[in-house]
């Protein structure tokens, strides 16, 4: 029999068994990486044991709900133990797909976070009987969704003896409540399949929060490259326009990478 069952056993040296209780306290959600695909916290704990000795986890069993609905729980004790009389971090990491995430909880237009709630409950078994500690806590959940973008309208905006200037139009919804900027744009452009141009943008511009708006990325092409885009402008003709880019995009929650793979057949107006 440990002392520390036996502190329990005995009322503890003229204490109160709660006196040798351990306890436990939500410390923080710690963001550790984010993408637009995927997103890793640590849930940490502060936990203290007043005993005089070790002591090993028997159970640990959590639940994590985002929005009223479970998106995961788990039952993992293994190799965790508490210090004599310390206060330790227990550190709980968790990583979750958005795509699956949101097949089951939608983020509301204009919202940057989902509620979240984290329950469960550790113990560990003695002579009197087990001994457990729960815990619920509740906070809000990083909800970064991937912004909805649409290639637009292509101006021509000037041409020479052997290169044109061209316009694209594309179109940026940002459903979060916060502004999203994007910079460190490299992108590349194809008409109807053949690459003809490409670009660095240090800044493309924003996006305000809950709004949609139109940002245009300026390139030039050899003129020979471009002739189905002059053909089409004479013609009145729609173009097929590839895009291909990645830019920086400053979120709620930091700087993320952004993949651009868009296309679509769009319109030609001359604006030269």
């Amino acid at each position: 029999m440990t002392l520390f069952f036996l502190l329990l056993g005995c009322g503890g040296l003229g204490g109160s068994i709660s006196e040798f209780i351990p306890t436990v306290k939500f410390n923080r959600l710690e963001l550790t990486d984010i993408s637009f695909e995927d997103l890793s916290v640590d849930f940490v704990f502060d936990v203290h044991n007043p005993n005089p000795v070790d002591i090993p986890l028997e159970r640990f069993s959590y639940g994590l709900d985002l929005d009223s609905v479970e998106i995961l729980s788990g039952d993992n004790p293994e190799g965790l133990e508490l210090r004599q009389e310390a206060t330790s971090a227990m550190v709980l990491p968790v990583t979750l797909n958005f795509q699956g995430v949101y097949d089951l909880v939608t983020a509301e237009r204009g919202q940057d976070a989902l509620p979240f709630a984290f329950r469960g409950g550790f113990g560990w078994d003695t002579d009197i009987g087990p001994v457990d500690v729960s815990f619920e806590e509740a906070g809000e959940f990083p909800a970064l969704r991937i912004p909805d973008i649409k290639v637009g309208e292509l101006a021509l905006t000037e041409v020479t003896a052997t290169r044109a200037g061209f316009e694209l139009a594309v179109d940026i919804d940002n459903d979060h409540g916060s502004t999203l900027e994007f910079a460190n744009l490299d992108f590349q452009v194809a008409f109807a399949g053949v690459r003809v141009g490409a670009g660095l943008e240090s800044s493309l511009g924003s996006v305000e929060g809950a709004t949609s708006e139109r940002l245009v990325m300026p390139f030039s092409v050899d003129y020979l490259d471009a002739i189905d885009a002059i053909a089409a402008i004479a013609s009145g003709q729609q173009l097929k326009v590839d895009l291909a880019a990645t830019s920086d995009v400053t979120t709620p929650f930091g700087v993320v990478p952004l993949i651009i793979d868009e296309n679509g057949d769009v319109d030609v107006v001359d604006d030269q």
